[in-house]
């Protein structure tokens, strides 16, 4: 795990939380056996078990002790990836991203005008399914909103722009 990885259990539960959204697994499944699954996701029971615990909190599971831990709805507002869609034909795969550069510049004159500066932070990314570079992503975010530091991004920017700019992506 890179430097700016998410832990695994985040890794896992996104992954679950995609596969719930996609309509894989629908209300009321009962997922598969927890050693199963940790061996599916060559992990620790403790970790999966941390996955889970996770998905519970966002409401999308329903943990009984003793019967297993069923899917309870199909809204992943609360995922790291919510907005990430791009997907394996054989479906899902965990995402990931690898940030290639962030750098604060002057807004180049054939970008769509927005915000209130004329400079902006651009964010260039590689995109990945399952360790598959899918995508190379940039982005945008003018000055006003705040200076973005490449050394706090992760995987997931929606995370960083809530916890350092104050922003939520709805």
């Amino acid at each position: 795990m890179g430097p700016n990885s998410l832990p695994k259990y985040v890794q896992i539960s996104e992954f679950l939380a995609r596969e719930i959204a996609s309509g894989r697994f629908v209300s009321g499944e009962r997922l598969p056996p927890e050693r199963q699954m940790a061996k599916n996701f060559k992990t620790s029971v403790m970790t999966l078990r941390k996955a889970l615990s996770r998905l519970d909190d966002l409401g999308l599971l329903k943990r009984v002790h003793g019967s297993g831990n069923y899917v309870k709805q199909n809204n992943v507002d609360g995922s790291v990836y919510a907005m990430f869609r791009l997907e394996l034909i054989g479906g899902g795969g965990l995402p990931r991203a690898d940030i290639l550069a962030v750098n604060l510049m002057r807004k180049p004159k054939d970008l769509i005008p927005f915000g209130l500066s004329d400079n902006a932070t651009r964010v260039r990314r590689l995109r990945y399914l399952n360790d598959l570079v899918i995508a190379l992503e940039e982005i945008w975010l003018d000055e006003s909103v705040g200076i973005v530091q490449g050394k706090n991004l992760s995987d997931s920017l929606y995370n960083y722009y809530r916890e350092y700019l104050g922003l939520w992506i709805s």
